[in-house]
């Protein structure tokens, strides 16, 4: 039994039982915080990603110039020079412009961030996507599930290797001319993407998700993080001061009083090492050493007043006389 064994082992128990459970508490406190950190990091990037798409969302559409990659409709203005000033020979100014709805300039901005430097990465989709390049993935159609079934306005997972969190994103009133139905829709929607895919939405239904990925880090390498040689040696270095501590404030004065008591048992002279300490001390030690040497003194007086106390009179003899 732990109570069998000595001081030193006890505590080292405790210590060591103790510790684990600081450890263990310590640890726990920092994966939560480090989960609330990348929840806190992928939020951020879907606000960022929303408040863009509400921005173009305003318009209605936005142009670019001279870029025909991808777009929805097309615009050519030409820009006459002016006869009087340049000469009617002056070459005229044609300028070509693009245009993008909402989800195609989100679409796009995630294209830019997935081939950049980035460890955030995004993408806008839905359970009714229209373009096959927004199709949702397992995660993705979890969230979906998740969200249309309960109502939330948030569902994240953490993979070993991903932090994916998806933002709940609404049907507004800017987004029906293009979801509300097929029949309404703008023709250059209809050309590019087709009737099949993307329509029926109405206002205030879930239209899709942010879907926001992040880098996340094993628990172990985020501990390993924190906790270095240097924080190991200095838990080290207070185990042993404390082990220390024990040994000359507790082990040897008990060790002390111990061998003390065994020769005071023999009748032997013993020192407690009680000169010199204040009987006012706070020290528990302190005070079971002056217990011990009163204890001790009180039994020396008693063998002495035994000593010197005269013999009863043998049973059987003459009584003496009062004049002897």
């Amino acid at each position: 039994m732990i109570n069998n064994r000595s001081i030193t082992t006890q505590f080292t128990i405790v210590f060591v039982v103790a510790l684990l459970l600081v450890v263990g508490s310590f640890f726990l406190v920092l994966d939560s915080v480090y989960r609330t950190e990348l929840k806190s990091q992928a939020e951020t990037v879907a606000d960022n990603v929303d408040a863009f798409g509400t921005w173009v969302s305003q318009y209605g559409r936005v142009w670019v110039r001279d870029n025909d990659k991808s777009f929805l409709g097309q615009v050519t203005l030409v820009n006459a020079p002016d006869a009087a000033g340049t000469g009617a020979s002056a070459p005229a100014d044609v300028w070509h412009f693009y245009s993008k709805n909402p989800a195609l300039a989100q679409r796009e901005f995630s294209e830019v961030v997935e081939k950049s430097n980035s460890s955030a990465k995004f993408r806008v989709t839905s359970h009714n996507y229209m373009n096959p390049v927004n199709k949702p993935d397992a995660f993705e159609v979890r969230a979906l599930d998740r969200i249309r079934a309960n109502h939330l306005a948030e569902y994240y997972e953490t993979t070993p290797d991903n932090f994916r969190f998806a933002r709940t994103l609404y049907v507004k009133a800017s987004c029906l001319p293009c979801h509300a139905s097929a029949e309404n829709a703008p023709a250059d929607v209809k050309t590019r993407y087709g009737t099949e895919r993307g329509f029926g939405f109405r206002e205030g239904e879930v239209a899709g998700i942010i879907s926001v990925r992040l880098p996340a880090r094993s628990f172990w390498k985020v501990a390993t993080d924190v906790v270095g040689p240097l924080q190991i040696a200095l838990l080290v270095s207070g185990f042993l001061v404390a082990v220390l501590f024990i040994q000359f404030a507790v082990v040897r004065p008990i060790k002390r009083v111990t061998r003390a008591a065994e020769r005071i048992s023999v009748g032997q002279q013993a020192d407690l090492g009680a000169a010199g300490l204040s009987r006012s001390s706070a020290n528990e030690m302190h005070q079971l050493i002056l217990a011990t040497e009163r204890l001790r003194a009180s039994l020396g007086l008693a063998m002495q007043r035994l000593i010197r106390k005269p013999a009863p009179p043998a049973p059987g003899g003459p009584p003496r006389s009062s004049t002897e």
